[in-house]
C-alpha cells in the first residue's frame, strides 16, 4: 500500500483559502456550518492532488493539525466537500507537545511511529513545514502561496510513489 502523509493548510488550503472570510463562505455554503469547515481548499491544489491519488492509487494519512479538531467521519466529509477522490484512512497520533516549538519533531516523529507500527514500505510526505531532514526524497516541501501546485511538485511526487526515481 502507497501512503500519503498530508498536511492541508499549505498544501492544499493556501493562503487566498485560509484568510476567506467565514461569514461570507458559510452564506454561500450554509453546509461548511453542519462540517465546521473553516474554511474552503484551493480548487486548483485539490486537481492536481486527485491526479496523484489517480495515478498512484495511494491512500491519505492525515499529519495535519486537522487530525486534532475532526475525527475521521468528519473529515471524510469535509474532502468530500472540496472535491478530494479519496479521505483519509487513518491519521498520525496527536503531539505530544503543545508548544509550536516543537511542532517540526513532534510530525517527524509521529509519522515515523506510524510507518514503524504499520509496516509502511513506499510513502511521501507533503508538508508546508520542513521535514526534509526526517525523510530525504519522500519529503516534498510547498509554500503557503501556492502549495501542491508548485512547478512539477506533482510529476515528482508520482514517481516517487510509483518508483520512478
Amino acid at each position: 500500500m502507497k501512503i500519503i502523509f498530508l498536511d492541508i493548510d499549505g498544501v492544499l488550503a493556501l493562503d487566498k483559502e485560509f484568510f476567506t472570510n467565514r461569514e461570507k463562505f458559510c452564506k454561500k455554503y450554509p453546509e461548511a456550518n453542519e462540517l465546521r469547515l473553516p474554511y474552503p481548499w484551493n480548487k486548483g491544489a485539490v486537481k492536481i492532488f486527485n491526479d496523484i491519488l489517480e495515478k498512484t492509487n495511494a491512500e491519505i494519512v492525515l499529519s495535519s493539525d486537522w487530525r486534532q479538531y475532526w475525527n475521521l467521519v468528519e473529515l471524510d466529509r469535509i474532502f468530500k466537500f472540496n472535491g478530494v477522490i479519496k479521505s483519509p484512512i487513518s491519521i498520525t497520533d496527536i503531539p505530544k507537545h503543545k508548544s509550536n516549538f516543537y511542532l517540526v519533531d513532534d510530525r517527524i516523529e509521529q509519522i515515523k511511529k506510524y510507518i514503524v507500527e504499520h509496516d509502511v514500505k513506499e510513502y511521501v510526505v507533503i508538508d508546508d513545514l520542513n521535514m526534509e531532514h526526517g525523510f530525504g526524497d519522500r519529503f516534498f516541501l510547498t509554500h503557503s502561496s501556492d502549495g501542491i501546485k508548485r512547478t512539477n511538485l506533482n510529476n515528482k511526487i508520482i514517481k516517487r510513489l510509483n518508483n520512478i526515481v
